[in-house]
């Protein structure tokens, strides 16, 4: 009631003034990066390369903010030089001090009467960041400008505009459009002007629909420290994630950033598939942004470095997001820390059909038959036409079958995969279209691409035991203590040590005599300060670690 009471109205906290805006009707969905789009959102002067801006425009539109009719002229001119086709440019009327429309640009959610809105958040430029020098210098160099854009935006468009009332900084936020949200350490430590850590995330919940904020450390010792430029949500199950040399000074930061994204659950309750990509130095410990990268629909813009790597980070994504045309773009202008991402924003498509489907992956055991569902919801208004939602599968190697998905409840249908002999390779996927004339497929890029699992024996999956015991922290990150859920084998004489990242113990529990099954052991962090940190147990000559985030 407290946080509801400061957000209702104008509100003073920590060192700032917050005019609070309205907040969007619950219950909200923010939107993903790969949803259906309109477009891209860029400004004039470009802040990209003509290779980039001739991709954009090619078969989305191109949202492009100018500040005067003769800025129109000289971005009509150039792009007409390039080859950009203009009748896929939509130029809007706004002041920009930037370039960065991903940090400032619209964040786009749905309300829970299914109407597309902007939610701004403040933009001041970059605050400070834990481990750099504050830069206020950087605050009075016309970052209102950026801040006033999406007024403009939701102007022109003709669609609501939600004022929150807090940074939320786009290149240091990813959604998958299931109210899960992720964001570094930064996040917080810039919102600690107006607001406490539990109340912007109470915040982020009230306003965002977020039922989960994922909050990891920071990915760099200094810097901006912002979440696209070490990962990405490549779908609702899949994060890419940077990987650099052992010898690089962001080496630990990055693996703990790992590891700690490996305890997430997505929001099918499953842990995420977790892809690693190599990011080579270009310039001394400077590595490539690989990813920085751009989904627009079914294709996928990766900046580009002029190294080894480059190669390699083009295969990663072609094998993590099958069917989706990858584009690798180079340019000069690209950097660790700002590259192809930062400079563009999605549009999102205010009347899209959208599809969600669990996808079986992996080994599954044998059934009679495979039920396959998929809700959806036509943001249009327009309902399914009718005979236009299918299931297509095959045996590997074999030609499609199509068979009806049927209704099975408000906004969902239902399929079946014949069941198949153990050893088959299975591969599918689901289409519908509305009458509003939108087709969409789950995954977005088939048929060119489709999900895959085999079947088989339900004898032939027992785990085998494992020789060092299960350790889970929860929850993590965490304001105060800590659960750790340990499941050992046998019995066995168990000892809890706390190291910080200079692998110093910190905290300890005495040695605890454990039966073999299921332990909870709490832990409590005490005066220790915020920060990660590795938690240690061992029994006998063999130890398991996890790693915690603690929030104070």
């Amino acid at each position: 009631m407290f946080l509801q009471a400061l957000v209702s109205c104008c509100c003073i906290l920590g060192t700032g003034f917050l005019p609070a805006g309205m907040a969007p009707e619950p219950p909200v969905r923010l939107c993903a990066e790969w949803e259906p789009s309109r477009g891209t959102l860029i400004r004039w002067p470009l802040g990209i390369p003509s290779e980039l801006v001739v991709g954009l425009a090619e078969e989305d539109t191109l949202y492009v903010l100018v500040e005067s009719p003769s800025q129109q002229a000289q971005a009509q001119a150039t792009f007409l030089s390039w080859g950009v086709e203009l009748d896929h440019c939509r130029f809007i009327e706004a002041d920009t001090w930037s370039h960065w429309t991903r940090d400032w640009g619209p964040h786009w959610a749905f309300d829970g009467d299914g109407v597309c809105g902007i939610v701004d958040p403040l933009f001041d430029g970059y605050p400070w960041i834990p481990g750099g020098p504050y830069r206020s210098y950087m605050r009075e160099r016309g970052y209102e400008e950026d801040d006033a854009v999406n007024a403009a935006l939701a102007l022109e468009l003709g669609c609501p505009l939600h004022e929150f009332p807090a940074y939320l900084t786009g290149g240091n936020f990813m959604t998958d459009g299931h109210g899960h949200g992720f964001s570094t350490l930064a996040m917080l430590s810039e919102n600690t002007a107006f607001w406490t850590h539990q109340e912007f995330l109470d915040l982020a919940g009230s306003w965002l629909g977020l039922e989960s904020y994922f909050i990891t450390v920071n990915p760099e010792e200094y810097g901006i420290q912002h979440i696209d430029c070490a990962a990405k949500l490549l779908d609702e199950e899949t994060i890419l994630i940077k990987e650099v040399a052992s010898w690089h000074p962001d080496y630990l930061r990055l693996e703990t950033l790992c590891d700690q994204l490996t305890t997430a659950m997505s929001c099918y309750g499953r842990p995420y598939e977790i892809v690693r990509i190599q990011c080579d130095p270009y310039s001394g410990n400077d590595v490539a942004a690989y990813t920085n990268s751009y989904i627009l629909n079914t294709r996928v813009f990766v900046p580009l470095f002029g190294v080894a790597s480059d190669s390699s980070a083009l295969a990663t994504y072609a094998q993590a997001l099958p069917g989706y045309e990858i584009i690798g773009i180079p340019d000069g202008s690209w950097y660790y820390y700002d590259a192809l991402h930062c400079r563009t924003r999605e549009m999102s498509d205010p009347g899209m059909l959208l599809l969600w489907h669990m996808p079986y992956r992996g080994e599954v055991p044998f059934q009679d038959v495979f039920p396959v569902a998929l809700r959806y919801r036509a943001y249009s208004g327009a309902g399914l036409v009718e005979g236009a939602h299918e299931l297509f599968w095959r045996v590997q190697g074999e030609p499609w079958t199509s068979s009806p998905l049927l209704p099975s409840g408000p906004d969902s249908l239902v399929g079946q995969i014949p069941g198949q002999p153990p050893g088959t390779l299975l591969e599918y996927y689901l289409a519908a279209a509305d009458s509003s004339g939108r087709q969409e497929t789950c995954p977005r890029s088939a048929p060119a691409g489709w999900y895959t699992f085999e079947v088989v024996d339900p004898s032939g999956l027992a785990d085998p035991v494992p020789l060092i015991p299960a350790l889970r922290v929860h929850p993590n990150p965490s304001a105060a203590s800590v659960t750790l859920s340990l499941e050992l084998h046998v019995s066995a004489q168990v000892t809890v040590e706390v190291l910080d990242l200079a692998g110093r113990v910190v905290d300890r529990i005495e040695p605890l005599l454990l039966g073999a099954g299921s332990h909870e052991v709490p832990w409590s962090p005490g005066s220790l300060a915020s920060g990660c940190y590795l938690i240690r147990v061992r029994f006998g000559t063999e130890s398991v670690s996890a790693r915690v985030v603690l929030l104070r």
